[in-house]
């Protein structure tokens, strides 16, 4: 298979005036938050631009889409568009679709009932001149609700947001992440802990060097100048040399026990 590169991982399509403050801009932030390239409308177009070619390049440049249907999607004919562009890109090129529905039941989606029934007879008031659109949408709310996708029901927001994400991670198969969904105050602590190892390391190195080696050293170089003075080729081979030095101040027996401490201290504290 050829290697495909998007510049988004996730498109999210949602309803402003629906969930763009709450809901979405949470799922917004708790994908970022796990890594996850997400493109929204609201703030990765600059005024000016094309809007509706920047949203279809934005689709076509996005791996898969996270499909937010709330009660009033219907009711917008730029969602709507919107939507038939990404079924579209899945049907051509392979594109992932999510659909999320919330506070939505699948069946008003797919069949046009409740809402959806009252947002299409505007929409055929409307679009008279132009049936072949209305219809076109009809079919794509109908093709998208029977994807299967993730239904809020009775849960609390932040659990259904935990589940989108985690599912978005397992059909991305995406190596960005450590996993689908990040515990991220356990992810903190870990990040803590890690730290304050490093800074025991640190502080039990720098202890060893001042305390023991640094110490040993001088008192190393005092009895070799003693002992041999200049006359240090006769005194063996530099491995005799150094190593009976060592063994006449107690410096290897101290670096030793030294090190040994140091691994202790780091286990226990991994450990704990």
């Amino acid at each position: 298979m050829a290697f495909t590169s998007y510049t988004y991982q996730v498109f999210l399509s949602f309803r402003g005036e629906d969930t763009r403050k709450n809901f979405t801009d949470h799922l917004y932030s708790t994908l970022s938050k796990a890594g996850i390239v997400t493109f929204r409308d609201d703030n990765s177009i600059q005024r000016g631009e094309n809007i509706e070619l920047e949203i279809e390049k934005a689709i076509q440049e996005s791996q898969m889409s996270v499909v937010v249907l709330s009660k009033d999607y219907a009711s917008s004919t730029w969602c709507l568009d919107e939507l038939v562009m990404i079924m579209d890109r899945k049907r051509t090129a392979g594109h992932i679709v999510l659909p999320v529905f919330y506070d939505v039941d699948p069946s008003h989606v797919g069949e046009q009932t409740g809402n959806y029934a009252e947002a299409f007879a505007k929409h055929q008031d409307h679009f008279q001149d132009d049936m072949e659109r209305v219809e076109k949408w009809k079919a794509t709310l109908k093709e998208v609700a029977y994807l299967g996708g993730m239904v809020l029901q009775d849960r609390h927001e932040s659990q259904f947001i935990g589940d989108i994400v985690e599912e978005v991670g397992k059909r991305l198969d995406s190596t960005v992440l450590l996993a689908p969904y990040i515990d991220w105050h356990k992810y903190r602590l870990l990040v803590k802990k890690t730290k304050m190892i490093v800074y025991i390391l640190f502080i039990t190195c720098y202890s060893i060097f001042v305390g023991l080696f640094l110490y040993k050293f001088i008192s190393t170089w005092i009895f070799v100048q003693s002992k041999f003075g200049n006359g240090l080729h006769r005194a063996g081979t530099e491995q005799e040399f150094v190593m009976e030095s060592l063994h006449s101040t107690g410096t290897k027996k101290n670096i030793d026990m030294g090190i040994k401490i140091m691994c202790s201290l780091v286990l226990a504290f991994c450990l704990s």
